[in-house]
């Protein structure tokens, strides 16, 4: 009941604009896509050759400062297609007020649409999977870097930093690194920080690449020195945990059985479940939909990729959590990052 597809975005690039015209950083530039014509692409008049080679062949350069100026040439475009006084589909989570208001003003009534293109970045072409591959690789690299440098008593910090650059040298990006060793560990969430990695406790290396707009999310657990008896049984029911997820995991079943799944093997053990959820969806963003966790009913569909990333937390004391991803396949699932030891 739609007549057209509309985002705007100022100031910083969004992953919207980047998915459907396939320009990443492309920043204060629109896309019409009406139902019944070709799209249009809105570009700041200096980033014109760059908006050419994107997807959309109809491109419009304007000024953007101030944003008065480029909401005219959507404006024309507007009426051009007819689209003046029609219902309009908009992505609100990236949709700004300022731009909402624009719209308002240019005579279309916005439409939450976000559902709709949030079900088609979760289930990823052949082309985006190339470049998730890759940055499963380069994201491969990095752990195994941090592995082989963890007993030499280096600090947080510098084992992020030597992650950063090997992914950054064989291609891709730094989407993100966390390292936290021991006490520190025992927080999910953690900036690398001037503690050494010295001494016997466990160690989390959660890091990511970026590829063509597209990341990665791993994390491992290693034993630094010689860990307590709590700390081992900590990393072993994280493995039962995480491998009991995976199995679970088939086209057409929920992912809610998956997240239940390892919750179940935590529990069992005696040890206390992870306050965050079992596994997200990742792509252009590192966090996206499919929500894998309980209370959610998605099913697992052909060409979604997500983590499973069950972990242990003991406040003050330890921490442990192993993170796949995982690619759902007509015929079953893929561990994209098999090819590290869990």
């Amino acid at each position: 009941g739609l007549s057209a597809f509309l985002h705007y975005q100022t100031n910083r690039p969004g992953t919207v604009f980047e998915y459907l015209s396939g320009i990443p950083g492309l920043e204060d530039s629109g896309l019409v896509v009406p139902a019944d014509s070709e799209p249009v692409l809105v570009s700041k008049e200096f980033e014109e050759a760059r908006a050419r080679t994107g997807r959309i062949t109809d491109v419009r350069p304007a000024t953007t400062i101030p944003i008065s100026k480029a909401m005219g040439v959507l404006g024309e475009v507007l009426r051009e297609k007819g689209l003046s006084g029609r219902k309009v589909g908009v992505d609100e989570t990236e949709l700004t007020l300022e731009v909402y208001l624009w719209l308002r003003k240019l005579g279309v009534e916005p439409v939450p649409f976000s559902g709709v293109i949030r079900e088609l970045r979760a289930r990823k072409t052949a082309e985006e999977l190339v470049h998730m591959r890759e940055a499963v690789r380069l994201a491969a690299l990095a752990v195994r870097k941090v592995e082989a440098l963890a007993g030499e008593g280096l600090t947080e910090a510098e084992l992020a930093a030597e992650a950063g650059f090997i992914m950054e040298r064989n291609g891709g990006e730094k989407s993100f690194v966390g390292v936290q060793f021991g006490p520190n560990a025992a927080l999910p969430h953690w900036r690398p920080s001037g503690t050494s990695v010295l001494g016997s406790g466990l160690l989390v290396v959660d890091l990511g690449a970026r590829v063509f707009g597209y990341n990665s999310d791993l994390t491992r657990t290693f034993r630094v020195g010689e860990p307590s008896i709590q700390e081992e049984k900590m990393l072993r029911i994280t493995r039962e945990a995480v491998l009991s997820a995976v199995s679970e995991v088939a086209p057409g079943t929920s992912l809610s059985r998956a997240a239940a799944c390892a919750r179940r093997v935590i529990r069992e053990a005696g040890l206390p479940e992870p306050k965050h959820r079992i596994g997200h969806g990742v792509g252009l963003s590192v966090h996206e939909h499919p929500v894998v966790e309980e209370g959610f009913d998605t099913v697992a569909e052909e060409g979604m990729v997500f983590t499973l990333e069950p972990g242990i937390y003991i406040d003050g004391k330890a921490g442990c959590r192993i993170e796949v991803e995982v690619l759902v396949k007509g015929s079953g699932t893929e561990v994209l990052d098999r090819e590290l030891e869990l």
